[in-house]
């Protein structure tokens, strides 16, 4: 009967030090990581332990973090480099680069700049918040996905804002514009689905059609059709832009180089000849740059090139 007792007393006090420990884990009157205590509920009495070493640790700042030596870090002189640390004016502390504390396995200074991204802009961060989402420490994991998950949710409010303004007024030709740059920063920020992905894209299709029937005259609307009809695969459609495009600015580069790229995307090597060479004939103005992208597709044509320019 007395044992029974110490049992039932021994259980009830383990049961109001886990519920003592959670609401200071809550609270953040305890330190550590929420990761410890299921150990505290599983492992009487050296689960309790393991959690105050924990909390003593976290308010010492040695948890999270692996002594190594320099040899062991394996970093080349960019690794060293710190290229990107801000200085931030508030609190005038200087902010050590997400990719430098990933590579140094810091779990502490991961899980500060996690939270310095959520208090600032996440759409600034979102390639390294896609890789911070796989890191092994579960809290640098979890900030890094509710950061992309709200991101996310920004999004997709702003864009049925800016769906809802051009379907009340599609005539504006604001309200098209602001859609169309909503659905393309969404479209690229990686975000979507592949599924989703494909619609969201169609439908970027049609609204520069749209476009394109209210602006004839705005080349780079025309650029951005070819380069999203060859996101879907659409060559046929894709060509009949650039084919446009060469009718309306035939001495522009721009125009010829939109049908280069749609070749090049076919691998299509004898239509990417025959499109430098209509150019050469033509005798279109070059840049620099264009220039050398001629001489990168056609060696050949670098003589006819370099003959220009000492003309010039």
């Amino acid at each position: 009967m007395t044992l029974r007792i110490v049992l039932i007393v021994y259980v009830i006090l383990h049961i109001l030090l886990c519920v003592l420990i959670y609401l200071g884990i809550r609270s953040r009157v305890l330190k550590f990581s929420t990761q410890l205590f299921p150990i505290v509920v599983l492992v009487p009495v050296a689960g309790v332990l393991a959690a105050i070493v924990a909390d003593i640790l976290s308010r010492l700042r040695k948890a999270g973090s692996k002594p190594i030596s320099l040899e062991e870090l394996h970093l080349g002189l960019e690794d060293l480099r710190l290229s990107h640390v801000e200085e931030d004016t508030a609190d005038n502390e200087t902010i050590i680069p997400l990719e430098e504390a990933i590579s140094i396995n810091d779990a502490e200074t991961r899980r500060k700049l996690m939270l310095e991204i959520l208090h600032r802009n996440p759409n600034e961060y979102l390639s390294l918040l896609q890789k911070a989402r796989l890191d092994d420490d579960i809290e640098v994991s979890h900030y890094a996905s509710t950061a992309m998950m709200e991101v996310e949710r920004e999004y997709e409010l702003s864009l049925q804002k800016a769906e809802k303004d051009y379907n009340d007024d599609p005539d504006s030709q604001e309200k098209l514009d602001f859609y169309l740059h909503t659905l393309q920063q969404y479209i690229a920020s990686g975000l979507i689905d592949e599924n989703i992905l494909f619609v969201y894209t169609r439908r970027y299709s049609e609204l520069l059609d749209d476009k394109i029937k209210k602006k004839p005259d705005d080349m780079s609307c025309y650029s951005e059709a070819v380069d999203n009809c060859l996101s879907l695969g659409s060559f046929t459609r894709a060509e009949e832009y650039a084919n446009q495009m060469i009718e309306k600015w035939p001495s522009e580069e721009d125009a010829w180089f939109a049908k280069l790229k749609i070749y090049r995307s076919m691998n299509n090597g004898d239509g990417i000849k025959r499109i430098i060479s209509e150019m050469m004939r033509r005798k279109i103005y070059l840049t620099p740059e264009g220039r050398a992208t001629i001489r990168f597709w056609d060696p050949s044509a670098a003589v006819d090139l370099e003959e220009a320019e000492e003309v010039v």
